[in-house]
């Protein structure tokens, strides 16, 4: 199974800042991804076939990551999952299974019958949920997993970050989005619901 460990995140520093995250030399860690800042990309610690079947940047490897698994004020504590729209869902399975050496963990409607049909692949701490749009593949959004939503909704504000009070999520527990404009993506910090 192909982990990813490199994710790139549009934006600049400043902006993942005010999202309440501790920020190091043009990089920060979020559990066992290094994140970058500029282009939406991502990378994995092995391929089974060319990245470019894709259509998404490969992250560059640069250097060592930050140290450690960074403790952030806005108590992420794992990327959950990262948003991959395609335009025909069957074509972007193939490809992902090619590169990534594994089939998706699951295939349905989410939604519902009158909801996109999406597909999830497990790539270590998070998922990649691929969502038939019609439009270019594209990165197009992550949800960052809290540990205390109430919290990180604190923080987020406190760091002068544009966020919406927490909601029940679709997948279960609660959500919380960032206001769209910040990025130009879609951002969003999940917690798990109780057991």
């Amino acid at each position: 199974m192909a982990l990813l460990t490199r994710l790139g995140l549009p934006g600049d520093e400043q902006a993942w800042a005010a999202l309440g995250f501790t920020v190091r030399d043009g990089a920060m860690r979020v559990g066992q991804l290094t994140c970058t800042f500029g282009e939406a990309s991502w990378g994995f610690d092995e391929t089974h076939a060319e990245m470019k079947l894709l259509g998404v940047p490969e992250s560059p490897v640069e250097g060592s990551p930050p140290d450690g698994a960074a403790t952030h004020p806005n108590a992420v504590t794992k990327v959950d999952h990262v948003v991959y729209w395609v335009p025909d869902l069957d074509t972007a399975i193939t490809n992902l299974t090619a590169v990534l050496g594994d089939p998706p963990r699951r295939r349905f409607h989410p939604r519902g019958p009158d909801g996109p049909e999406m597909a999830f692949y497990r790539v270590g701490e998070a998922f990649v949920e691929v969502v038939t749009s019609g439009q270019p593949e594209a990165l197009v959004g992550v949800a960052f997993r809290s540990s205390d939503l109430d919290a990180t909704v604190a923080a987020v504000r406190a760091a002068g970050g544009p966020i919406g009070d927490p909601k029940p999520a679709v997948q279960g527990g609660r959500i919380a989005s960032v206001w769209h404009g910040h990025t130009d993506w879609g951002i969003a910090f999940m917690e798990a619901p109780a057991r």
